[in-house]
């Protein structure tokens, strides 16, 4: 007897729920363009595969969560828990591979911004009651700035996942979450004086970098005289 597809587990699973298959579908059409996009990024950035299980590791059970809400919404449905429910029920199993080393699920209190160590991270701003957005690069320099400043007393907090240096945080009263993954393949020049990059310092007032890029100083030749 053939094994039913992934695709019949699915539409098994959400109509325990009252969910046609073509609304299922649409959901789930929402997560897997996301994650082709996230597997193209770090095919592009670091030469490799990225598996489901570390694509999961890398979102975290939160990050997973406003994912679910968000494809929930996209597909007409209100409840992100349901899909998730739903969409965990029928994953396949964890990839195991011979150098997969345990994966982290959680996430710990940040205690020092100095911990988001990478030279370049991409930064979005998630709100379960707003679109997902393809977020902006940031040098490591201006995120640690930033942390220092949105964990002052009163503020927010800010959480680390060890697992994979993604980096949570808040930021007063704003709604929503910052999430900083690492992207060192969006590293560029930084200023010898402050550590940012060079676009940073067009409004550095706000990003608060240095007045003035400065790059390392080119090395004098000498010069033949005639």
């Amino acid at each position: 007897m053939d094994q039913p597809t992934r695709e019949q587990l699915l539409h098994a699973e959400a109509a325990k729920y009252g969910i046609a298959p073509v609304v299922i579908d649409r959901a789930v059409g929402v997560i897997a363009a996301v994650q082709r996009r996230d597997r193209d990024d770090f095919r592009r950035n670091f030469g490799g595969e990225l598996t489901p299980d570390r694509w999961l590791a890398a979102y975290g059970v939160s990050g997973f969560k406003e994912l679910c809400a968000y494809a929930a919404r996209k597909a007409g449905l209100g409840d992100g828990d349901l899909i998730m429910r739903i969409v965990s029920a029928v994953a396949p199993e964890p990839e195991q591979r011979a150098d997969d080393r345990p994966v982290q699920f959680w996430a710990r209190p940040l205690t020092d911004p100095a911990e988001a160590a990478f030279p370049a991270y991409r930064v979005t701003y998630e709100d379960p009651q707003a679109d997902v957005s393809a977020g902006f690069d940031w040098s490591g320099a201006l995120l640690r700035r930033t942390l220092r400043e949105a964990t002052g007393p009163g503020r927010g907090a800010a959480s680390l996942e060890e697992a994979t240096g993604v980096v949570a945080f808040t930021d007063g009263d704003l709604r929503g979450v910052y999430v900083a993954r690492p992207a060192p393949g969006h590293t560029q020049p930084t200023c010898t004086r402050c550590g940012q990059w060079e676009k940073e310092h067009t409004l550095h007032e706000r990003f608060g970098a240095c007045p003035q890029f400065t790059t390392p100083a080119a090395p004098l030749t000498a010069v033949p005289v005639p």
